[in-house]
């Protein structure tokens, strides 16, 4: 008997709960949202200040990119995005998505100056060289020129080999391509930071303007 009540009992309390379960599911969002209301005008406002901030930084970055590009306009440009980038060669390649065809060869840069070469191409995706990777490059400073052709891991920086020892090399002074190769010239490398002597050349450190760990939308001088 007290078995049989037992088990009434359960299904009575089961009965109870199914029938009641909408308005207690309601009582409880009701209570939720109550303590919730008064928070609410002011997440929405935190939220609509970050957005808005964001905003600003997005439109701020691409007029910059659109003002250090304009001295392109001339050129073909395909717009290009990073699709791949293997961690093990993180500063040698990266594959990119492109809107138009590329070929091997192109000059691929972002707003800041030149990030690399296309090394192979398809029709919607193409491989990068990294200037990084060690890409030799006939560039110009001031009124030198030299060859960089190496990156330095530690230092975050490119080394300037082939400059004569007696040429002076002045800490700050811009870096650009030479346009001596099928590299156009005058696109934007980076800055001088340091040289130092060796044997007949001087050894020249250049800061590159691009950050190449932190590198999104660019750009390919289509030939």
């Amino acid at each position: 008997m007290n078995r049989h009540m037992g088990i009434i009992n359960v299904i009575l309390l089961l009965f109870i709960f199914i029938v009641l379960h909408n308005a207690i599911v309601t009582g409880l969002s009701n209570a939720i949202s109550f303590f919730r209301e008064d928070n609410r005008d002011t997440l929405e406002v935190e939220t609509l200040k970050r957005e808005n901030e964001e905003l600003k930084k997005t439109l701020a970055e691409y007029e910059r990119s659109l003002a250090n590009l304009s001295i392109y306009e001339n050129e073909k440009i395909v717009l290009a995005k990073i699709a791949l980038r293997n961690v093990y060669e993180f500063y040698n390649f990266l594959v990119v998505s492109t809107d138009d065809m590329v070929k091997k060869g192109d000059v691929v840069l972002n707003e800041d100056g030149l990030v690399g070469l296309v090394d192979d191409a398809n029709k919607s995706t193409a491989k990068v060289k990294l200037l990084t990777g060690n890409v030799k490059v006939s560039v110009r400073i001031g009124e030198n020129y030299g060859m960089l052709d190496e990156y330095d891991k530690e230092m975050g920086c490119f080394l300037v080999h082939n400059i004569d020892h007696l040429k002076v090399v002045e800490p700050e002074t811009e870096v650009v391509t030479s346009g001596f190769q099928e590299i156009g010239a005058n696109i934007k490398i980076g800055k001088v930071l340091s040289s130092k002597r060796k044997g007949v050349e001087e050894i020249v450190y250049v800061k590159p303007y691009v950050d190449f760990d932190n590198l999104n939308y660019l750009a390919v001088l289509a030939k």
